[in-house]
């Protein structure tokens, strides 16, 4: 989803935080809304305000921070997730703005029964406190403080209206994983992600409707969205049930060939037309050095040493789940990791065909489990 996102230098209760490029675009663009729109938000609030409040910059002021008032509370949102996903053991990677609000990115969904609900629920619940709290506030401006009753009301108001927005029972939206984990009480994961995905795309099919009504642009790439993000939750649960139970170490192909950092561009082609790899780890002296691939070599001259051409290598532990290991390559763009034990020594690698391999010798064997046994599915 995130192709490209600056980290931020600094962590929000042990949790890294990215901004997506879409971000950087949608923040002016939601303050040039709101600060265009000012007139029909102060009617909206029953705010009384000066002639001059609604003339030159400051409405595109207001604006700015109104805009940074809402995503501050989608972050907000976000860790309300996130909190809560770790008291049950669960972390989260990292939170992303983007585009279309934010997304905490967990390490894995929950595996104790309705877990997923709970954690769900959480954004919502802190959506609405923080309404509740900007109201309270608001109530102890003076009503002569035009600025302050409009941010004030401002967010009270789109933190309900995200609360309730996020209600909606549409994967990937907090109200459809809370569908999915209390449809996964009384009937399996899978099945429950299917129900749900259904629903999800009727939803999608109603906001996109709804958007080309009312001319909304918004709302047309929200269910576009939706739309999207539920097909992917549908592959997900696929891949999740197919490598349930699959570590790296089961996969992993255990006899490495590696290089020397010195070797030249000449010699590792060689090496590869040889062998068939396309892909090596560099090793010096029993050291994990890189990586270089096929692709890395592009441009170089014959001459050109390995140590000027290779790349950090993505390390994964034998012990990793499958599924982590093909998310890690997803995420990265990388097709195969370095498998490495408890002190860091190289002991295998696992390619993205060893992956895929595996996808579809289990889905030969759970084909053939759910004819002997339709119950099981």
């Amino acid at each position: 989803m995130f192709a490209k996102t600056i980290r931020l230098p600094f962590r929000l209760l042990g949790i890294p935080i990215s901004l997506d490029l879409s971000f950087l675009i949608v923040l002016p663009l939601f303050a040039f809304l709101i600060g265009s729109q000012l007139p029909l938000y102060l009617r909206l609030l029953q705010i009384s305000a000066p002639p001059d409040l609604l003339q030159g910059p400051t409405p595109y002021l207001l604006g700015l921070l109104a805009a940074l008032g809402l995503f501050l509370s989608v972050l907000l949102h976000e860790l309300g997730h996130a909190l809560t996903a770790r008291a049950y053991g669960v972390q989260t990677r990292e939170i992303t703005l983007w585009l279309l609000g934010g997304v905490a990115q967990l390490e894995q969904i929950p595996r104790y029964r309705g877990a997923e609900a709970v954690i769900a629920i959480a954004g919502p619940i802190v959506s609405v406190l923080l309404s509740g709290l900007f109201g309270l506030l608001r109530g102890l401006v003076p009503l002569g403080a035009a600025e302050g009753q409009f941010l004030l009301g401002y967010l009270a108001f789109i933190n309900l209206s995200l609360a309730l927005f996020n209600l909606l029972p549409a994967l990937p939206l907090d109200g459809g994983r809370i569908l999915r984990s209390l449809m996964a009480l009384y009937k399996p994961y899978l099945e429950a992600t299917r129900t749900a995905v259904a629903i999800s795309k009727v939803v999608a099919f109603a906001l996109g409707l709804l958007g080309l009504l009312v001319g909304n642009l918004l709302m047309l790439l929200i269910a576009f969205f939706v739309f999207m993000a539920a097909s992917a939750e549908a592959e997900q649960a696929v891949l999740s049930r197919t490598l349930e139970g699959l570590l790296v170490r089961d996969l992993m192909t255990r006899e490495v060939s590696t290089i020397p950092p010195n070797l030249t561009v000449a010699e590792l082609l060689e090496k590869m037309l040889q062998e068939r790899h396309v892909g090596y780890p560099v090793v010096e002296e029993g050291r994990l050095l890189g990586l270089i691939s096929l692709e890395d070599l592009n441009g170089a001259s014959p001459q050109t040493r390995v140590l000027e051409r290779m790349r950090p290598p993505l390390q994964l532990d034998e012990h990793a789940e499958a599924l982590t290991a093909l998310q890690r390559m997803a995420e990265q763009g990388f097709s195969r990791l370095l498998i490495t034990d408890a002190n860091g020594k190289l002991i295998g690698i696992l390619s993205k065909t060893d992956l895929l391999r595996a996808l579809q010798l289990r889905a030969a064997q759970m084909s053939l489990s759910n004819q002997s046994n339709p119950n099981t599915w």
